[in-house]
């Protein structure tokens, strides 16, 4: 006579969305780009219904046996492209108030959206970007006050007001460019990634950033707690090691990218699944196109 199956105790998780570099209301040409990629508001438009979507798909139709808890928004800078550059003054959709306008109710409603599909509540914790600065601050990313005068601080506080009356929704917005987060028992450091540069040649990005861990570890070792993760944007590079994920873009490969000979990547965005036993237990990556 066969044994009745024990009843399985249901394992607990917390899926984490990398969400970042989305560089909205930039154009990439085309032509220009030899047919390699294009790049505008419409494209932006799907390209971000994708990642929504497709994060909705995966956590409720490939992770399976698992309850989650709820979901981590890591919003990691770069959300509109700027007008750090002239060029980008002239070839942008729109100056960066009317693409704030434009786009704030889109990422709301794709917040909405995963609350709506998954059923469970979302944290969204942003720090700003490069691109994000105001360039009547000038040139240079602000060392003083760099959060708050980034055009960035006026996306998520907008975002925030927008969503205040769904319970289901909470955000942790920091006039730090750096956040730590907890899931369960691990710690991540967010942070957009431009506080190092590459050093280019062999290695490329790695030397620089591994320098840059090491000493982020030193920090918050002393001063706070030390973290298990980085995770980082800037790059437009799916990465990832023993204390870092590098996030894709949103934008995809561009006439900066061509240029300057870098390796070619699709648009995407990283999302991995974080469990009380196992720190992160699965990485997935989120495809745009």
């Amino acid at each position: 006579m066969a044994t009745p199956a024990k009843k399985r105790r249901a394992h607990h998780a917390t899926p984490v969305l990398m969400l970042s570099d989305l560089h909205l209301d930039e154009r990439v040409d085309l032509e220009e780009m030899d047919g390699l990629n294009q790049y505008d508001r419409k494209i932006a438009e799907r390209r971000f219904t994708r990642i929504v979507e497709g994060t909705a798909a995966l956590l409720k139709e490939y992770v399976a046996g698992l309850e989650l808890d709820g979901l981590l928004i890591a919003l990691l800078g770069d959300i509109i492209t700027g007008v750090i550059h002239d060029e980008l003054a002239r070839t942008n959709e729109a100056p960066p108030a009317a693409s704030i306008a434009h786009w704030v109710p889109t990422l709301a409603s794709g917040i909405v959206y995963l609350a709506d599909e998954l059923d469970i509540p979302i944290h969204v914790a942003p720090v700003d970007g490069n691109h994000d600065r105001d360039p009547g601050m000038g040139r240079r990313t602000a060392k003083k006050q760099r959060a708050e005068s980034s055009l960035a601080w006026i996306i998520y506080n907008w975002l925030a007001d927008h969503l205040r009356t769904d319970p289901r929704v909470t955000f942790s917005i920091s006039v730090s460019p750096e956040q730590l987060i907890d899931v369960y028992d691990t710690t991540f450091l967010l942070s957009h990634g431009d506080s190092f540069r590459s050093a280019g040649g062999v290695g490329g990005l790695y030397p620089s950033m591994l320098k840059w861990l090491l000493r982020r570890h030193a920090l918050y070792s002393t001063t706070r707690k030390d973290f298990d993760f980085a995770l980082i944007g800037h790059w437009h590079q799916t990465l990832w090691g023993a204390d870092f994920f590098v996030n894709g873009s949103l934008k995809g490969y561009d006439e900066y990218a061509k240029d300057g000979g870098f390796g070619f990547e699709r648009p995407q965005q990283q999302l991995f699944i974080v469990t009380p036993e196992r720190g992160i237990a699965h990485r997935l990556t989120v495809q745009a196109d």
